[in-house]
């Protein structure tokens, strides 16, 4: 009996040895048709250039890697039609920037729309590529005042989609690299309605669907926008990691900081490095400096941040002469210039033919303000900009953004003979620094 009972449990040992060699066959078999497959789906992506892909949520998502050579993006205004001198496209230096974003497209209908006038703007920007191959062209929609549809269009899916689909259909027949987001700014104007209120959401899903919509096509066209400096703005119109996810670098606009409006009827500074040590509480924030701690802080990456030089300057008129300084009562605009804007040309113009023109270098901000009789202008030098560009360069910031070429001394009128170009003073001062 025991030796039967031996038998039997040696019998059943062997199959059951029988049994679990089988099952390990079938696992690791399974795992090797398992690995074969993943690596079948994965192979397309492994010769794919500048490709990564991050986690997001249950999703794999493609992004563009970003290139860390730095940034030297300009704003172009599409010329009017019927004005004379105005800065041409064959007319800008194909070896200044490393992107040139055409603007400002306008949202209708839920489409991107530009005139015919802007299409063959756009293809006369595209021809400097054939001097510069590296050059990045991108249209810029929206602008200051102009973003009437943007609230309409990403109000839900299909009207996103529409969206989407013209911007493709733009990129593709115009081989342009890329779009730019010039929204100013999601929520803030009907924060109060409840469209408002998902402004924000919506902002922050068309990033995306835009993004997977590049991605699913294969397609490496960049994505960029342009954000608020303002504190009070950001906080209610951006979703910080949203834009860290999608777009592969931000226009921070880190100027306008102060100009005259009836509701701030004093000078300031247009573009601050720093604030004053008079400075405190709301006007501390009025600056670069706080601007870009403030999206650092909030967690954009430092690789993401383009930070906006102006090549304007605003101008106002004071109500008393003798009262010049900074935060001085003004009336009004500045004579010189346009609705207190003053392109560069025209503010050294201004200094050349007034030979009592008072300069001032303001010491904390590194920006200068100059003033006789009763016109104050505050605006940017070759000097002033380079400052700025150094303190990029410190901060390994993504770049600088230049708005715009329009407003720089396209022509030489200045004189200044810089860095071997006599045109673009101010841009070539910041390349300068950014190329080094």
């Amino acid at each position: 009996m025991n030796l039967m009972c031996s038998k039997y449990t040696v019998q059943k040992l062997h199959e059951t040895k029988e049994d679990n060699f089988i099952q390990s066959c079938t696992y690791y078999v399974c795992i090797f048709i398992i690995c074969v497959l993943l690596f079948i789906i994965v192979l397309p992506y492994i010769h794919e250039p500048n490709i990564k892909i991050i986690s997001v949520g249950d999703e794999n998502i493609h992004m563009q890697e970003a290139e860390l050579s730095k940034v030297i993006s300009c704003y172009y205004n599409t010329p009017s039609e019927e004005a004379d001198h105005q800065l041409l496209p064959d007319g800008i230096n194909p070896l200044l920037c490393t992107h040139i974003n055409v603007a400002f497209a306008k949202i209708i209908n839920k489409q991107i729309y530009l005139t015919d006038f802007q299409i063959k703007t756009i293809n006369e920007v595209l021809q400097l590529k054939k001097t510069n191959s590296k050059l990045k062209v991108l249209v810029s929609v929206g602008g200051s005042g102009n973003n009437d549809g943007f609230s309409d269009m990403v109000v839900n899916h299909a009207a996103r989609k529409t969206f989407i689909r013209s911007v493709k259909y733009l990129l593709r027949n115009h081989s342009l690299d890329g779009i730019d987001l010039d929204w100013e700014f999601p929520a803030v104007h009907l924060q109060e309605a409840e469209q408002g209120k998902r402004e924000r959401q919506h902002f922050s899903q068309l990033l995306r669907e835009i993004r997977m919509e590049f991605i699913r096509e294969r397609r490496n066209y960049l994505l960029t926008v342009a954000l608020a400096a303002q504190q009070i703005i950001v906080d209610v119109s951006y979703d910080i990691d949203q834009i860290n996810m999608y777009v592969d670098f931000a226009n921070v606009m880190t100027y306008d900081f102060h100009y005259y409006t009836k509701f701030t009827p004093f000078t300031g500074l247009n573009s601050p490095l720093f604030a004053r040590n008079s400075e405190h509480l709301y006007l501390a924030t009025l600056n670069v400096n706080y601007t870009v701690q403030m999206f650092l802080t909030k967690g954009l990456n430092e690789s993401k941040i383009v930070i906006g030089i102006p090549s304007y300057g605003h101008s106002f008129t004071l109500v008393n002469k003798d009262n010049a300084g900074i935060g001085s009562p003004a009336l009004g605009y500045g004579n010189v210039g346009s609705i207190g804007f003053v392109n560069y040309p025209d503010i050294c113009c201004f200094i050349k033919n007034n030979s009592d023109v008072i300069i001032v270098e303001e010491k904390n901000t590194k920006v200068p303000y100059l003033h006789k009789g009763t016109e104050w202008i505050s605006y940017e030098t070759p000097e002033s900009v380079a400052t700025k560009a150094e303190y990029i360069r410190q901060l390994k910031l993504r770049g600088a953004m230049i708005y715009s070429l329009n407003a720089d001394d396209y022509r030489g009128r200045c004189g200044e003979s810089l860095y071997n170009a006599t045109n673009f003073p101010l841009v070539s001062s910041i390349k300068n620094i950014l190329d080094t």
